[in-house]
């Protein structure tokens, strides 16, 4: 009898994970459709639902357990080698008490702060010392010292600091009436020992102004900084971990981000929206809910939903009378003129700190520092964007009479200029490279000019492959003799944008006649040869000729020499290179030639912002290629800021790299969804959808199943599959098989589940090999299937399959892990608790 119940519970617990999170009136239709395909399990779902509401409705667990009544007072307590003298703080962490040494190594007064024993984790007393002294060493002069940590013999936690004689930053501010540049320079204290704790993977959690203390000599001193990471933090050396843990233990509502609120993962940008917050009340005097501070409901609804009024408009003169000049007056100034001060790049600065989304704040507090300096000295600041009335603006700002003197020498320069460059260039070799290069822009730009204003039908509608068909055309009349450098490397353009489109077939036949041409060039154009050799391999590498794609990509880096004048070429090899290497599973190789590709481009001092901008992009991708997903995060963070300061966060490409970037958010569904949603709301600009790609579809349909959102995931991977058929898109039909069975499984729909999973084998069998770790994943599902059917034989023998195919895998990763929990489920089900 014990047998049976165990076997109903593993099978049964996954679909009551589901229930609880459905709505009470999706409920009950849910569990119809589960009583149509296993009415005994619907039974069991039933009773353990009944169960939950009457424990429910008995306030199980929530009555508060009686506190323990506090002592009448600490003064004279002995912790360790430290007597407490006074209290002189008091939060909801604990109280903080001034202190003195007794054990006569050094005299002076410290800061001892007694912590609520729940904050530890259940790790103990001997870790919670162990990251005391780890944390001791995070050494900034502006950050208070963290002396010592422990535990006390009757499990007191506590920590030792050193002890500031100063006052929080906003009193300070207030006190002196500091204006708002002088109180910009005073926040600059603040993020440098903030950006120093990030390099050192400390993420604070906790900055409000109350942890931000002015001492008497006017230095800026952090408080707390490294406690969290004390708390519940991971264990030494555990970097990444120490800025993507999941831990919501320290959280001051006010100075909260949204993803602390939703608990969601925590980076640096956490810190940055703290950031944001502070600096939005040193400048105006108001938070930025300040309507919602005295009810916290509201509170969490404006963190997370609301964008905050910009400061210019929050320092109106609408408030009771004489409140608005009393805090213009503490900055010296007057409610008007304080409005001006803070609109324009003080707005856009903070706001964008203030951003809902991590990936849309600044990544770092090193690049909040940048852009408040650039204010400072009037320069263009990265969050408006590249406009060029704004940048000219501010030139002026800082350059007026520079600007009065170059003007009237303008015409002198430019001849002077023009005359330079004629002397530079007496080489008849240099010359020659010169126009050899010049000519080869010019053709590739009359290429570029021909897609996009001659080659389009008059009057028809037509697509980027019907442009690119015609561009060849125009190449096929390329006047008779020998072929130029001109003309393969327009091909090489044509052949680039065909894999674009993802028509890979026409992009290997373009680059095939590339590489042919190229053969006939003189011996000078060396480097063009092994541009179209690297072109060509590319193109081999995503089809059946692998081998061949690694000999040609080989020959072509060999024919481009490292050099300044051909860098740009050798640029465009490394990264034909890492293309053949992620093709062939060499995770390694591919990181490296896209490595090589960024440091040339950087070196040759060629490249343009848009250059760098794609260079990062493909290391992002080449580490989430090779599994390595924290520092693909990294990257694509950091990507996605070049992005944002480029003004192209609305694009498509955009939407390519939220899209690639949630890929990296493995089990981490909440922070997946936001990056997903994000990319399809840029696809959605045209008020229709049209332009969202199925597979982001079929992605976050992926992250809402494992959310137990289960309507929105049906309604998502439907619609992806509806579209990927329209558009013939077979590739991301066969992988959204997999989600749809997912999905359908929880929703109790099994012999839909059937039916995908035989459509996968069939389709999935013609195109990738016998041991592709896919069909471990099918497999998966096909074990999950027979167990919920109760056929734990079929069960038993279908999860063996995906555990030996994953095992032979190089990819295997999270779907080993997968198949082995499972089958552990099976054995446990089949008796075999051993």
């Amino acid at each position: 009898m014990k047998q049976d119940h165990r076997a109903s519970w593993q099978t049964a617990s996954p679909y009551l994970d589901t229930a609880l999170d459905l709505p009470l009136e999706a409920r009950a239709e849910w569990l119809r459709g589960i009583r149509a395909q296993t009415p005994a399990l619907a039974d069991q779902i039933e009773r353990w639902l009944a169960a939950c509401d009457a424990l429910e409705h008995a306030d199980f667990l929530e009555a508060a357990p009686p506190l323990a009544p506090a002592p009448a007072s600490l003064a004279g307590l002995q912790l360790g080698a430290y007597r407490l003298i006074e209290p002189i703080g008091q939060g909801g962490m604990g109280s903080v008490w001034l202190a003195e040494r007794t054990d006569g190594r050094f005299e002076g007064r410290v800061a001892v702060k007694l912590l609520n024993a729940s904050l530890v984790g259940r790790s103990g007393g001997d870790r919670f010392a162990r990251e005391g002294r780890i944390l001791a060493r995070l050494a900034h002069p502006q950050i208070a010292h963290l002396i010592d940590a422990g535990v006390s013999s009757v499990g007191q936690p506590y920590l030792v600091l050193e002890h500031i004689d100063g006052e929080p930053i906003d009193d300070y501010c207030d006190r002196l009436r500091l204006s708002v540049d002088e109180r910009v320079r005073l926040f600059l204290d603040v993020l440098a020992p903030v950006a120093h704790a990030h390099a050192n993977l400390v993420v604070h959690r906790d900055l409000k102004p109350s942890n931000v203390f002015v001492a008497a000599d006017g230095r800026v001193k952090l408080l707390d900084f490294g406690i969290a990471r004390l708390l519940d933090g991971p264990e030494a050396g555990d970097g990444v971990a120490a800025l993507t843990r999941d831990s919501q233990t320290l959280l001051t509502p006010a100075y909260a981000a949204p993803e602390q609120v939703a608990k969601g993962v925590i980076t640096t940008s956490t810190d940055v929206y703290a950031l944001g917050v502070l600096c939005y009340v040193l400048l105006t005097g108001r938070h930025p809910a300040a309507a919602s501070l005295d009810n916290p409901a509201a509170l969490m609804h404006a963190i997370v939903e609301i964008d905050p009024s910009r400061m210019s408009e929050r320092a109106r003169p609408d408030d009771p009378p004489g409140a608005a000049a009393a805090r213009a007056a503490s900055r010296g100034t007057t409610p008007l003129r304080l409005r001006q001060q803070l609109a324009g790049d003080l707005d856009i600065i903070v706001a964008t700190a203030l951003k809902k989304l991590p990936v849309e704040r600044y990544p770092s507090a090193d690049a909040l520092a940048a852009d408040l300096r650039r204010y400072l000295a009037h320069e263009p600041i990265t969050a408006r964007g590249d406009a060029l009335v704004y940048r000219a603006a501010r030139f002026v700002r800082r350059n007026r009479t520079l600007v009065a003197v170059a003007a009237a020498a303008l015409l002198a320069v430019v001849v002077g200029a023009a005359g330079t460059w004629l002397q530079s260039r007496n080489a008849a070799a240099e010359r020659d490279f010169a126009l050899r290069q010049l000519a080869r822009a010019e053709s590739v730009n009359e290429m570029n000019t021909f897609l996009l204003s001659d080659a389009a039908p008059l009057g028809g509608s037509f697509t980027a492959g019907a442009l690119l068909a015609r561009a060849e055309q125009l190449l096929d009349r390329h006047p008779a003799g020998s072929p130029d450098e001109n003309q393969v490397e327009s091909l090489i353009s044509i052949g680039v944008q065909y894999r674009i489109q993802d028509e890979d077939d026409n992009a290997r036949r373009v680059f095939t006649r590339a590489y042919e041409l190229s053969l006939a060039l003189p011996a000078t154009s060396a480097a063009t040869r092994g541009k179209a050799a690297c072109a060509l391999a590319s193109g081999l590498a995503r089809g059946d000729a692998l081998p061949r794609a690694q000999q040609l990509v080989q020959a072509g880096l060999a024919a481009i020499p490292d050099g300044q004048p051909i860098a740009l070429d050798r640029v465009f090899c490394e990264r034909q290179a890492a293309t053949v290497a992620r093709e062939a599973g060499d995770s390694n190789a591919d990181i490296a030639h896209v490595l090589a590709a960024d440091r040339l481009l950087r070196a040759s001092g060629m490249g343009s912002e848009l250059a760098k901008l794609s260079m990062a992009m493909e290391i992002a991708e080449a580490y989430r290629n090779a599994g390595r997903n924290p520092e693909a995060a990294t990257a694509f963070e950091a990507a996605f800021g070049q992005m944002s300061a480029l003004g192209r966060e609305r694009t498509e490409q955009a939407g390519t790299l939220l899209n690639n970037w949630g890929l990296t958010y493995l089990g981490r569904p909440r922070q997946a969804e936001q990056l997903f949603r994000r990319a399809v709301d840029i696809g959605s600009a045209d008020g229709a959808g049209a332009s969202v790609s199925p597979m982001l579809l079929t992605n976050l349909a992926r992250e809402l199943h494992e959310l137990g959102r289960l309507p929105e995931a049906i309604a998502l991977a439907d619609r992806a599959a509806a579209e990927a058929a329209r558009l013939g898109d077979a590739v991301v039909l066969q992988q959204g098989l997999l989600v749809r069975a997912r999905v359908y499984r929880d929703a109790g729909d099994l012999d839909r589940v059937a039916r995908l999973l035989d459509e996968f084998e069939r389709t999935q069998r013609h195109r990738l090999p016998p041991g592709h770790i896919a069909f471990a994943a099918a497999e998966v599902e096909r074990a999950i299937l027979a167990q919920l059917r109760g056929n734990l034989p079929a069960a038993h023998a279908a999860i063996d399959r995906a555990v030996t195919i994953a095992e032979a895998s190089s990819q295997s990763g999270s779907i080993l892990a997968r198949a082995l929990l499972r089958r552990s489920d099976v054995r446990v089900a089949e008796g075999e608790s051993a």
